[in-house]
């Protein structure tokens, strides 16, 4: 038998690229008044189609490059990831990501490209391999509902799967607490956005690997191709 995604414990299933314009949406809806995001466009008149754009690009980018994501049932809730062999990315892979922002965002690329760049100069290059989660959102109407926990245990439960750990950013405060009670720790020195909020980089260690689950076939543990709940 096929060993069974172990995300799906917590009721996590992989996520479809066929689907990205319902990622697309949940995350331009959940991170309208994120502390990052309004520093990033913060132009209430714009935000909307802004976070869109950044959204689509960062998506395409994700499932083009080696990342994937999970959701909740329904698409209730979505996280976005890289396994341990696509958290590093090349240097024209970067380039060539940063360039799309500058082309879909305009004058309001400037703080995103900042910012991406920033959190790759942070990302500490000697921590062992490790899964990279990089957004979790869940649509409006089911936040608080506990789906952004689903998630990030399911990336953990990958994570435990092959001996990684599990590294992320944070933020707003409210989400460092939620992942420090989940297992993850402060890592580093926090990052602070120019007249902005702060980041918040938190790292769980590897575990050892669990024994191999079998039962009603899935999807591999690893999917072909990254956090505000």
């Amino acid at each position: 038998m096929m060993s069974q995604n172990p995300a799906a414990q917590f009721d996590c299933h992989p996520a479809s690229h066929d689907h990205r314009d319902q990622l697309i949406a949940i995350y331009t809806d959940a991170f309208y008044d994120d502390p990052v995001f309004s520093w990033l466009f913060p132009d209430d008149g714009t935000r909307t189609p802004q976070l869109e754009k950044f959204f689509t690009t960062m998506v395409d980018h994700t499932f083009g490059h080696g990342g994937s994501a999970l959701q909740t049932r329904d698409y209730g809730a979505v996280s976005m990831y890289f396994p341990p062999e696509a958290v590093e990315q090349p240097e024209d892979v970067q380039a060539t990501l940063l360039r799309s922002l500058r082309d879909v965002l305009g004058p309001d690329a400037r703080r995103a490209v900042h910012l991406l760049t920033l959190l790759g100069d942070t990302h500490p290059k000697d921590l062992p391999p490790h899964y990279y989660g990089t957004f979790v959102a869940a649509r409006p109407e089911h936040q608080g509902a506990g789906l952004g926990t689903r998630l990030k245990q399911g990336v953990f439960a990958l994570a435990d799967q092959r001996a990684a750990g599990a590294y992320a950013e944070a933020s707003s405060p409210r989400n460092l607490a939620l992942y420090e009670r989940l297992g993850q720790c402060r890592l580093g020195i926090d990052v602070t956005l120019p007249r902005g909020p702060q980041i918040f980089p938190i790292w769980r260690p590897p575990r050892p690997a669990p024994r191999t689950v079998t039962g009603t076939p899935g999807t591999p543990s690893t999917p072909g191709t990254a956090e505000g709940a």
